[in-house]
């Protein structure tokens, strides 16, 4: 079964009070035409009581439409205090203004124009049927109390009512406001830091790794002593075991797309490392790096550093060109591997974590630029990225 939302449920109570009460005055003025005193005019008691019919047929509305009911109970008030002023006794009994100036259900209108509207509106409708109630313009002070109490009164409590309940909305949105906030920033915060710690790994700890395992299978090659080539085995294996825990343990700390990474070294010195353990690399660099925003740099040099990792991994021996070319506007990054020179080793092969390519993809869209990764028509596989030159982001202003 559905629960009804408490602000209809206090709507629809709202209403039925009103269509209550509205009986309630009807059946007061009847019984007050009844008992109420001759008038000259043949139909000033059946004109009065139409007009307080009226109004009380309008109260079950002032809910929803409170300017338009108060509107209402201001012209049948006006109407009367003028038939009273130009013809006296010809709509009501000669004599002071009586309490009932006013219709009876005035002090409920007021109430709901002071809760629903604005304030300048409600003081307005409030001050124009105190003025009507209390008939300041004939002698006498008999009707003033009763006056003010039927409309100052009910104004007064209706703002106390809107205000008090402004006030306790007010501190629950703000309650409700700084606890989702507070919510927010811890899970932005935890999960900044996983991924953080996922591209850190993956950048950082994996790069190095593979330069071991890569160094060490080299070693096992060209080393003369067995024992020396034993001893490198080892080292590649547990490489190569290490790669695989960290491709789990990324892939847990992970939950999208990786945060940017921390990285200093150039491209040169990227290639450089490469070159060192014994991978044929040619850089080609064209144009001035100095007017490029340090989030597309950050995203060049990933893009490379990833390129040259996967062309170890899955294309040993093979010869890669990296061409990075800083234009005005653009910056382009392609990175060519060729056919492999000898088989990939397994274990590198096997030692991904599906974070590389999909990563570089997000991160260059995500700036602005294409990326694209495949076969090389020729043989091999590469690597094309093009970055906006300037891209205005919070981390480059820190």
């Amino acid at each position: 079964m559905t629960a009804t939302p408490p602000h209809r449920v206090s709507a629809r109570v709202t209403v039925t009070l009103l269509v209550v009460a509205a009986a309630v005055f009807a059946a007061l003025d009847l019984a007050l035409y009844r008992a109420g005193q001759r008038t000259s005019g043949a139909y000033g008691p059946a004109a009065g009581l139409a007009a307080a019919l009226l109004v009380d047929l309008c109260l079950p509305f002032a809910h929803r439409f409170p300017r338009a009911v108060a509107a209402v109970t201001i012209a049948v008030s006006a109407a009367v205090a003028l038939a009273r002023a130009v013809a006296p006794g010809l709509l009501s009994p000669q004599g002071p203004p009586l309490p009932g100036a006013v219709p009876m259900c005035t002090p409920v209108v007021v109430w709901f124009l002071a809760h629903r509207l604005s304030r300048r509106d409600a003081l307005a409708g409030t001050a124009a049927l105190a003025v009507l109630a209390a008939h300041p313009w004939t002698p006498g002070w008999q009707a003033v109390g009763s006056g003010l109490s039927a409309t100052v009164l009910p104004a007064v409590l209706g703002l106390y009512v809107r205000a008090r309940a402004d006030l306790v909305a007010s501190l629950r949105e703000r309650a409700e406001t700084a606890e989702r906030e507070r919510h927010l920033l811890a899970e932005h915060a935890k999960a900044a830091e996983r991924e953080r710690l996922a591209a850190e790994m993956h950048d950082v700890v994996t790069h190095h790794v593979t330069e071991i395992v890569l160094a060490a299978g080299a070693l096992k090659i060209s080393a003369p002593d067995t024992a020396v080539r034993s001893a490198a085995e080892q080292i590649r294996e547990a490489g190569a075991r290490t790669l695989t825990e960290l491709r789990d343990l990324i892939g847990v700390l992970s939950r999208g797309d990786q945060a940017p990474p921390r990285q200093t070294a150039e491209p040169a010195d990227l290639a450089d490392a490469v070159r060192s353990t014994g991978e044929p690399v040619a850089l080609h660099v064209s144009g001035d790096p100095a007017g490029i925003s340090p989030a597309v740099a950050r995203a060049a040099r990933r893009v490379l550093q990833e390129s040259l990792t996967n062309a170890r991994k899955h294309a040993p021996g093979a010869r890669v060109e990296v061409d990075i070319g800083y234009g005005r506007d653009s910056v382009s990054v392609a990175v060519r591997n060729d056919r492999p020179a000898r088989p990939a080793d397994p274990s590198l092969a096997a030692s991904g974590s599906g974070l590389g390519l999909d990563g570089l993809r997000r991160r260059v869209t995500l700036l602005g630029g294409s990326f694209t990764a495949g076969p090389h028509p020729g043989g091999g596989f590469a690597v094309s990225a093009t970055l906006p030159a300037a891209v205005p982001t919070e981390r480059d202003s820190e």
